[in-house]
């Protein structure tokens, strides 16, 4: 059984940035993932519009790990927090796709936290 990814391609038409309706998809890695959605979305973006970043993401509700292609064909990967993914429209939509639900997350642990007159300090 393989693991659900969510791609998502953002491309330029008319000068505009926009992005079309995220693919749900299931493979084994995140390579394998990497892999289809730069296959897909290079045959499903045609001239004139210019594909600029395709990007592969998976998670939960509390973080997301984004993978984006950029125009020089580089993989860049990055953990984001999922209420802030959910605040851009594309990554929104990916999640939507895979039925993460960022409000549903537990609240962030604080930094610090006093029980019985003793401070505790959170490592990071």
């Amino acid at each position: 059984m393989g693991k659900v990814f969510s791609t998502v391609a953002l491309f330029r038409r008319n000068g505009q940035m926009t992005f079309r309706q995220p693919v749900k998809q299931v493979q084994d890695n995140i390579t394998q993932a990497r892999k289809a959605a730069a296959r897909f979305w290079g045959g499903a973006i045609k001239e004139p519009d210019k594909i600029i970043r395709v990007v592969v993401i998976h998670g939960d509700a509390q973080r997301i790990y984004l993978s984006e292609r950029t125009a020089t064909g580089r993989w860049v990967e990055t953990v984001i927090p999922a209420n802030v993914a959910a605040e851009q429209t594309h990554l929104a939509a990916c999640m939507k796709e895979l039925g993460i639900d960022h409000a549903s997350a537990p609240p962030a642990l604080p930094e610090v936290i006093e029980i019985n007159g003793v401070i505790y300090r959170r490592e990071i």
